[in-house]
């Protein structure tokens, strides 16, 4: 959720929540809940292998005090059959790595690997260039555990782990193309959420594009599949599918500057073919309607999968689109949909669905926007499907 700039609204309840602990109510001015959550920062370290490397070495890489590291690779590079592998000191996380790297070009981001150190060790039959390291991700958060965010409640919050709804076969197909985004921007890294999404590229992925813009942050993208957790209200979490950013396709900024700019999205690659396992959602030209029912899955605050079902938490208010055509914060004018389904920091570029076909009707990206009633927004899909063009395959139901 990106800020908008409204009055503070009685209406809206901002607090913050931490797992296993009563946090303190914090109010904030409405849309206060930023969009992209803030997980760790980018520091410089300066190491490198031999050059060549020979057929067997390793190295410890220590940065006191991190939940996650993630590791800057440059001039990357290894002789054909060996491997280099990125992982925590007792074995339990391994990430390999070949060649030239994932992006062929000797540069790219590793995935992350929880803790303060990780070990780093190629084996093969040497005589390749070897690595060198330009800084690394020193995590703040830890990754494995709900996170405190600011949250954008309408009255209760009414939202539920996925698997509470995984019943319904609609919620249950369109909930899988939806992943956590961590990636660098700007020295530190972050969390938002985005979905694979039908498009003329293979696994293409929506997310907004104050969440992503550049290349170079498409570039340092981890997406992962199925972060949720298996039963509802349980607490053991889903095995994940973790895929690498490839290239950005198109973005359109979040502030209206004149002529089609305010639409806040943002269309990327990734490789290695999530949508085979994960599936696609589709976004459709037909424009949402006041009173129809929606669906707003979200990683919030980054941490485990969760609905946007109900308004309330007593469920007795189903989640539903309140305002169309509307113009919220630095939108395009007259490009909004308004819903009273709670959000937080890290739900922004979440897709909004219709609940009877599971079609994506807008995408989620601004907290606090109206007090009467209490709402949030997200872009509507008509208007980021033209927007689009002939990257996204968007249907008319």
């Amino acid at each position: 959720m990106r800020k908008a700039s409204i009055p503070l609204v009685a209406m809206l309840v901002v607090t913050l929540a931490l797992v296993g602990a009563a946090a303190p109510a914090t109010q904030l001015a409405a849309g206060d809940a930023s969009a992209r959550v803030e997980v760790g920062k980018v520091l410089a370290h300066r190491a490198e292998s031999p050059h060549p490397y020979p057929a067997r070495w390793s190295d410890i890489l220590r940065s006191p005090g991190a939940t996650f590291l993630r590791v800057h690779f440059v001039d990357f590079g290894l002789a054909p059959g060996d491997t280099l592998t990125v992982a925590s000191p007792d074995g339990s996380q391994v990430w390999s790595y070949t060649g030239r790297g994932p992006h062929d070009d000797g540069d790219f981001w590793s995935f992350a690997v929880d803790g303060d150190a990780v070990r780093i060790e190629i084996q093969g039959g040497g005589r390749g260039f070897g690595y060198r390291i330009s800084e690394i991700g020193h995590g703040t958060v830890d990754l494995r555990r709900d996170s405190p965010a600011p949250l954008v409640v309408c009255g209760t919050d009414g939202r539920e782990g996925i698997a509470c709804h995984l019943d319904d076969p609609i919620i249950s197909a369109t909930q899988k193309p939806a992943a956590r985004l961590l990636f660098t921007s700007g020295g530190v890294q972050y969390l938002c959420t985005g979905q694979l999404v039908a498009g003329a590229n293979d696994s293409t992925l929506i997310t907004c594009n104050h969440c992503l813009s550049k290349q170079i942050e498409v570039r340092s993208l981890q997406a992962t599949f199925n972060y949720q957790y298996t039963t509802c209200g349980g607490t053991i979490p889903a095995p994940t599918s973790i895929f690498m950013g490839g290239r950005l396709l198109k973005t359109n900024s979040e502030a209206y500057t004149g002529g089609r700019s305010g639409l806040d999205y943002t269309l990327l690659t990734l490789k290695g073919n999530p949508e085979v396992a994960w599936g696609e959602l589709i976004p459709t030209t037909k424009a949402a309607t006041v009173g129809e029912r929606m669906n707003f899955i979200q990683h919030p605050g980054g941490n485990q999968k969760k609905i946007g079902y109900w308004e309330d938490a007593d469920h007795a208010v189903r989640c539903k689109v309140d305002t169309i055509n509307a113009t919220y914060g630095n939108s395009a004018p007259n490009s909004q949909i308004g819903y009273g389904c709670d959000s937080e920091g890290g739900a922004s570029g979440s897709a909004i669905t219709d609940a009877a076909t599971g079609h994506i009707i807008g995408l989620h990206h601004y907290g606090g926007v109206a007090s009467s009633p209490c709402l949030n927004s997200g872009t509507a899909m008509t208007r980021i499907c033209k927007d689009a063009g002939a990257l996204l395959s968007c249907v008319s139901d």
